[in-house]
């Protein structure tokens, strides 16, 4: 059968049930109004006083106490065929999202492509985008950070790849990113008392990277809405594109990374995902600088 078939016939499968069901529930509920009615009659001192009211009530209620005792309500059925059902109309409407989504970027001059149905993950290089289409919501990353999230529709998704992309794209070259990686590693050194070459945890160089990356005007006024973020993901763009330029050695100096292994990689507050090529990258721990042999300017 085709996927539209299988839908169909658990579709039908659900109907048939909850049909049946919901008759039932009809006739159990409209037999409890009527006892509800005849307890409301003697529920009151108004409706005490009324002799003809009150033989009705009690007969309804003594009807109803001779009656068999209705079967508990059980949903299991339903509720199997439910989310079957649920389950297979998500699956498809995944792939008829992923075909708009593919078409929409390949419209605008992107790549797309499907990573997993489960959770439903684009590569839109290079970011990524995971789509909740229960939440009808997409959340944007790079290196596996999250940049922000949107309605989970395409052309929403892929002006947002675009805004995050420039937004990458608008930060140092690898020259000045080096030069500010090495005086950030210098300042970590001073504050933490430690000689030169020493390693230093990568992440620990945000703050005075963050520093770095501002502006005259928020040297001039140094308030919140002058601040450029400079966050994880942000250096670990500068450092895909340091490694990707080949620029790791310069003015007498060369950068080393420290892959994180073993327990270090679980603690993700502590590495940095540094991407080689659209997809695939590394965790790295820690970083330092040292002599190079030769200088390359």
């Amino acid at each position: 059968m085709s996927a539209e078939q299988i839908l169909e016939h658990k579709e039908q499968k659900l109907l048939r049930l909850a049909a049946a069901e919901l008759a039932m529930v009809r006739r159990r509920a409209k037999e409890l109004a009527r006892i509800g009615r005849a307890l409301g009659q003697i529920a009151t001192v108004a409706g005490l006083d009324d002799g003809r009211k009150v033989r009705q009530a009690r007969a309804v209620l003594a009807q109803s106490s001779a009656e068999p005792a209705p079967a508990p309500l059980a949903w299991g059925p339903v509720l199997a065929a439910l989310d079957e059902e649920q389950e297979e109309r998500l699956a498809q409407l995944r792939v008829a999202f992923g075909r708009q989504l593919t078409e929409a970027a390949c419209a605008a001059g992107l790549a797309c492509e499907r990573v997993s149905a489960a959770p439903l993950e684009f590569a839109l290089p290079p970011l990524t985008a995971t789509v909740d289409l229960e939440r009808a919501r997409a959340t944007l990353c790079y290196a596996r950070l999250p940049l922000g999230e949107v309605p989970a529709r395409p052309e929403r998704i892929l002006a947002a790849q675009q805004k995050h992309v420039k937004a990458l794209q608008s930060g140092w070259a690898p020259e000045t990113f080096f030069d500010a990686l090495r005086e950030a590693y210098a300042a970590v050194l001073k504050k933490e008392g430690r000689p030169e070459g020493e390693r230093v945890v990568l992440v620990d160089l945000l703050a005075p990277l963050a520093f770095a990356a501002q502006s005259r005007k928020f040297w001039a006024d140094p308030v919140a809405e002058n601040f450029r973020p400079y966050g994880r993901a942000r250096l670990a763009w500068d450092l895909a594109c340091l490694r990707r330029s080949g620029l790791l050695q310069r003015v007498g100096w060369r950068l080393s990374l420290g892959v994180a292994t073993g327990e270090s990689t679980r603690r993700k507050q502590d590495v940095l995902y540094v991407e080689e090529c659209a997809g695939h990258g590394q965790y790295y721990l820690s970083a330092w600088f040292a002599p190079a042999p030769e200088a390359h300017t």
